[in-house]
């Protein structure tokens, strides 16, 4: 006997297998890209296939009998139990039936709700026994009912359903476009894991099109947000469909890299099925690219992981493109070892396919059966229905039972109006009493609101005149500075007194409820005037009080300006120790004014920031001159900044001062109207 290995009578065995695996390759159908997706059902953000579904379906089983029995009427939750229990354990005749159990309580007890449920749980089972047809019409009437309830969740899981029953079919068109719906729901709905999943379907659905930009565009989106939620076995499964989409562009050294960043990010015990795809697909783009020594790593680094996982499909898979590389290797003995073992494996897969399919032909004829046997049921019991109803009129007589019908109807209509028109008068008055209530709690804030404006406004300038008039009655002030203190305390009671105006304008504009009098405004002047104001209480304290606000035009309330503008002052001068520096500036931002108040004081503590952005009525410190302060300041700077629509912000640091800055829409010195409201 030859010992040469090349012999041809060693060699007829091994073609004769080669030929085998072949012929058994080309038998097996090719793998959709929609299909492959479908089955990764590995990934953490995949949707569950029923917020009913169970784990373990032989125990959900058991819990949904015991419920059944003790459930009172209406029991459309317990049949919808039972069915999903048993679509779980492949019982499809019986979920079936307890799904068209659950859809008849449904609808007779106007359950809508429930019903749009059973509509999909009823398309579930048909894709379950092979009726694409029925569960498309199942499908649709539950998305029609989901979106009559504005149920967005449950629109996006049905808009997924479709997707699967479209990609099943090689729908890829209307696949993407259930996919795609379902993600831009599930973003909509703030969770972003199944709005990344969705959008992987989607670019799985255009890759199978061969519409590559496309698919790139969807797995670069569903790449990023599942990176952005550390999701690394879903970003695993995206990487992979690019890499894919990559091969298929014939751009394989990216399609490696990708590979490569994917098994990076996997941890290296979470999914092996997911681990051993990426190493075959790695031996496959060396493969493309003729290093046959890195391919054969790659592949034998993926064996054991398929092995572990269970996956005898992707096993055979790898035994017969391991064969293939070490025929062209020259490998002989090695390839008809692994050849045996694909051989075997394919055996086996396909063994297991038959059974299941024949499982699934006894099943579908054995349902048929009963379905014909239900319907001859159904009319035989119509039938008997029948009769007993023409004897129970006999019996009871039509006249009798007529008359006794509309009496009874009669009575219970007058007693329907009568009711409803005594709900109709109470919910008017209840409604009139709520009015009321709202109306004089409207009064009592603005009320409270106003004791609160005047008690903490006129405090500063009242301050100032009993100082100014403290100092004249002493006698100590010169006669030569006497004139210029009588005018600066006749300047200062104007402006009291215009404040007071002010404040008092504002609280009937609150109590009236007229909101916010918006108009253009010289920011500058408002300034100018709150700077006089607050000057004596300044120079008291030896603090600089300086103007360096440029002519700007706004559009905002001028009493609600110059109160945010007095209260930022007053609380630099407050906290802004002698020989310090209090500074009104201003810049422009696009179609904002920001006016910022500096000064040089003390600063603000850290644990205090947080308190103060808050602004809680009542939390106040005292200045440096042990100035005394109610709190209500910078709320009352806050929410007139937020009603003319600007927002309130401060910088300090401890020890160097603060910075509080405002914005305010800035206006057309032509036309008057705000440049934001122009420009949109």
């Amino acid at each position: 006997m030859c010992s040469c290995f090349m012999c041809p009578a060693r060699l007829l065995p091994l073609l004769f297998l080669w030929l085998c695996a072949h012929a058994v390759r080309g038998m097996q159908p090719v793998p959709d890209t929609a299909s492959s997706f479908l089955t990764q059902r590995k990934l953490p953000a995949q949707l569950p296939t029923s917020p009913l579904s169970s784990p373990n379906p032989a125990e959900s089983l058991r819990i949904a009998q015991r419920r059944l029995q003790i459930s009172p009427a209406p029991r459309t939750r317990a049949y919808m139990r039972m069915a999903v229990a048993l679509l779980d354990l492949r019982r499809y005749n019986e979920a079936l039936e307890h799904a068209q159990l659950a859809l008849q309580q449904g609808e007779a007890y106007r359950d809508t709700a429930t019903t749009a449920l059973t509509y999909d749980l009823l398309g579930r089972v048909q894709v379950a026994r092979g009726d694409s047809g029925r569960a498309r019409h199942w499908y649709r009437r539950a998305l029609t009912k989901f979106v009559q309830l504005r149920d967005q969740r449950n629109q996006a899981i049905v808009h997924e359903h479709l997707g699967d029953l479209y990609a099943s079919q090689q729908a890829w068109e209307q696949a993407a476009g259930s996919y795609q719906q379902a993600s831009f729901l599930w973003q909509r709905l703030t969770e972003p894991a199944r709005a990344a999943v969705g959008l992987h379907a989607v670019g799985r659905m255009y890759l199978a099109q061969d519409s590559f930009p496309q698919a790139l565009q969807y797995l670069q989106q569903s790449t990023q947000r599942s990176r952005q939620l550390h999701d690394s076995v879903a970003t695993g499964y995206v990487l992979h469909s690019v890499g894919q989409l990559y091969m298929a562009m014939g751009k394989y050294p990216a399609a490696r890299q990708v590979y490569l960043e994917a098994l990076a990010a996997m941890p290296r015990r979470q999914d092996l099925s997911l681990l051993a795809m990426l190493y075959e697909a790695l031996a496959a783009t060396h493969d493309s690219t003729g290093n046959l020594a890195a391919a054969e790593r790659y592949f034998l680094r993926a064996v054991p992981l398929a092995q572990r996982s269970g996956n005898k499909r992707q096993l055979s898979n790898l035994y017969l493109s391991l064969s293939e590389l070490h025929r062209r290797q020259g490998r002989f003995p090695n390839a008809f070892k692994a050849l045996t073992q694909h051989i075997l494996l394919a055996d086996s897969v396909a063994a297991e396919e038959r059974r299941s399919e024949v499982a699934e032909i006894r099943m579908r004829y054995e349902t048929e059966k009963k379905e014909q046997e239900i319907v001859a049921l159904q009319k035989e019991r119509h039938r008997q229905e029948a009769n007993l109803q023409r004897q129970m009129w006999w019996r009871n007589g039509l006249g009798l039972g007529a008359v006794l019908l509309l009496l009874l109807a009669g009575g219970l209509y007058l007693a329907r109006r009568r009711q409803a028109a005594i709900n109709g008068l109470l919910s008017r008055k209840n409604l009139a009493i709520q009015r009321q209530k709202e109306e004089l709690d409207r009064l009592n804030r603005s009320k409270d609101m106003l004791f609160s404006v005047i008690s903490h406004d006129l405090r500063s300038p009242l301050s100032s005149l009993y100082t100014l008039l403290s100092l004249l009655n002493l006698g100590s002030v010169p006669p030569e500075r006497l004139a210029t203190h009588m005018d600066r305390l006749t300047r200062t009671l104007n402006t009291t007194l215009e404040l007071l105006d002010n404040l008092l304008n504002w609280a009937m504009t609150q109590m009236r409820d007229e909101g916010v009098q918006t108009r253009v405004l010289p920011l500058e002047v408002v300034a100018a005037e709150c700077v006089a104001l607050l000057t004596l209480d300044a120079e008291r304290k030896g603090v600089e009080l300086r103007n360096e606000l440029p002519p700007c035009l706004v559009r905002a309330d001028e009493n609600m300006c110059r109160l945010i503008l007095r209260n930022l002052l007053s609380n630099a001068i407050k906290f802004t120790p002698g020989g310090g520096t209090v500074t009104v500036s201003g810049r422009r931002r696009g179609t904002e004014w920001e006016i910022a108040v500096t000064d040089t004081g003390v600063g603000i503590a850290p644990p205090n920031q947080e308190k103060l952005r808050q602004a809680t009525i009542g939390y106040t410190t005292p200045g440096t001159a042990r100035e005394e302060g109610t709190g209500l300041g910078l709320r009352l700077c806050q929410e007139f900044t937020e009603l003319n629509g600007g927002r309130l912000t401060f910088d300090s640091v401890e020890g160097q001062g603060s910075v509080f800055r405002f914005t305010l829409p800035a206006a057309d010195p032509e036309t008057g109207v705000a440049l934001s409201a122009a420009a949109g």
